[in-house]
């Protein structure tokens, strides 16, 4: 009777563990391991340094701060070289 109860309660353990184990609505879940650095343009990903030309402008895709290369990725106007045309900061001193 004793070796009927263990193993009853093994195999409802082990199909308890198994239901739990198994989860049928998140098959197709993706975990990221590292956010993307993109630009995004009409719902496409563009990576660093892409270019594009919109009326008679040049875009490119670059780090927002020019001093800080993995801060996020924003489209700058570019030169017809295809260099970022950054507008350099104003120098003063600012007190509150």
């Amino acid at each position: 009777m004793k070796s009927l109860v263990y193993i009853a309660l093994s195999a409802l353990l082990i199909t308890a563990s198994y239901s739990f184990a198994v989860d049928s609505n998140h098959e197709k879940v993706t975990l990221l391991e590292m956010p993307h650095r993109v630009c995004w343009y009409q719902g496409a990903q563009y990576s660093e340094g892409a270019l594009i030309k919109q009326f008679d402008l040049l875009f490119i895709c670059s780090p927002k701060y020019s001093n800080q290369p993995q801060s996020q990725l924003v489209w700058l106007k570019a030169n017809k070289e295809g260099q970022p045309i950054r507008l350099d900061p104003v120098k003063t001193i600012r007190v509150n």
